[in-house]
């Protein structure tokens, strides 16, 4: 008998990608889709699909046990400022935020591993099955940049790490060694048109995983909507961090990026 593995799916196009991946490798995959988050057309692989509400952790880890699983990926955006409505959660989720010191993402993400980890369910790395979407460091298209870029870059990319670190962000828009503007709770693209209001043209965006990133959980994803936004809105390119970034649709979105004439750079 075929192990299944469970996908905790939010939105995006993330756990598209993974599923058209485990497709291929003949994956057997219990969906968990999350109600008013998850694309509807994730159905479309022929996974048993079961669409649960992210205030349920209870019944999320019932389905878990009842199919038999023993290994689950979380994939895919779950808003943080869910959090913030006046939302009745689940008890056993309601007695685990009461338990954390802070809503950062990032501490109640592994307050919810701890919780399954109890239930002897073992969380895999968001890297699973979607290694070959990581990129090398170095350039990744062929619009290549000058030394004034790279010390830009350069500084950008110390400020983006403490960013992260903080759990407030992955996103800075950096213009001649100016910070232009931070990610919060808005998600990147949002960032991205605020910076380059500020910043007009030529502004450069930089993505970044925390330090001591854990795979499990909130891995940087970039994909052609990001380059297509930085493009309209003025800016030079985009820089993420190599082997910690996951580029949906990998070679279309490099291709997209040539076609753009914009840099795409791995350090």
């Amino acid at each position: 008998m075929k192990e299944k593995i469970g996908l905790i799916a939010g939105g995006g196009d993330l756990p598209f990608e993974f599923l058209k991946s485990a497709k291929l490798k003949k994956k057997e995959i219990i969906i968990f889709s999350i109600l008013n988050e998850t694309n509807k057309g994730i159905e479309k692989f022929g996974f048993l699909t079961y669409w649960v509400s992210i205030l349920e952790l209870s019944k999320i880890i019932r389905l878990i046990k009842k199919e038999n699983i023993k290994k689950i990926i979380f994939l895919g955006y779950i808003k943080h400022t869910n959090l913030l409505k006046n939302i009745k959660f689940d008890f056993l989720t309601l007695k685990l935020l009461a338990k954390l010191k802070d809503k950062r993402a990032s501490t109640i993400m592994k307050a919810i591993i701890d919780e399954f980890k109890k239930n002897n369910i073992k969380i895999l790395p968001s890297t699973y099955c979607l290694e070959h979407l990581l990129p090398d460091k170095g350039f990744l298209g062929k619009k290549k940049f000058d030394d004034k870029t790279l010390k830009d870059i350069e500084f950008g990319y110390k400020i983006a790490k403490k960013i992260a670190d903080c759990d407030i962000g992955q996103t800075i828009v950096i213009k001649n060694r100016i910070v232009v503007a931070v990610e919060a709770q808005e998600g990147t693209d949002m960032c991205i048109k605020r910076g380059a209001k500020i910043a007009g043209k030529n502004f450069i965006v930089i993505k970044a995983a925390r330090t001591s990133q854990d795979l499990r959980y909130d891995v940087p994803v970039i994909g052609e909507k990001t380059l297509k936004l930085i493009k309209e809105s003025g800016g030079a390119g985009l820089v993420v961090e190599a082997k910690k970034t996951l580029i949906l649709n990998k070679n279309e979105t490099i291709k997209k990026a040539d076609k753009l004439n914009l840099f795409v750079y791995a350090i």
